[in-house]
């Protein structure tokens, strides 16, 4: 074969990847993945969790959030939240407080629910919390 052939097949093959791309481009254009946010009260199986946020506030000293959690006994409670707050993911302070979920508070055993706080840092906007376990992941809006 002459290099001028050549040359030219290469363009060619060039070209259809080039459009194959854009087609492939124009498809992924118009996927959707919208990802649920649950209201507050709402359950979710979270994994082999079950987990409900009852309340979210904010205030100076930081943003509580009201949990309920049943599910695997003797799971750590803390583990797996997190809070999306002035564009920042923060984890839940482990303080000791009254009431307040701190490092030692476990889900109990026989399928009773553990209720208790979670303390975030202050943030001027909170836009949700999220729970993620087993590879799965829910999120809660004030």
């Amino acid at each position: 074969m002459k290099t001028r052939t050549l040359l030219l097949l290469s363009v060619g093959c060039g070209l259809l990847i080039l459009l194959a791309g854009g087609v492939k481009l124009f498809q992924v254009a118009n996927d959707r993945t919208d990802v649920p946010v649950l209201e507050l009260g709402d359950e979710a199986l979270v994994g082999d969790m079950s987990v409900v946020v009852n309340a979210i506030r904010a205030d100076p000293s930081g943003v509580e959030v009201d949990i309920e959690m049943a599910g695997v006994a003797g799971a750590t409670v803390l583990d797996g939240w997190s809070m999306l707050g002035d564009g920042e993911l923060s984890e839940p302070s482990g303080a000791v407080a009254d009431g307040a979920c701190d490092t030692t508070t476990v889900v109990p055993d026989g399928g009773a629910a553990v209720r208790c706080t979670l303390r975030f840092p202050a943030v001027e906007a909170e836009q949700y919390v999220a729970y993620q376990r087993g590879g799965e992941l829910r999120r809660w809006a004030p």
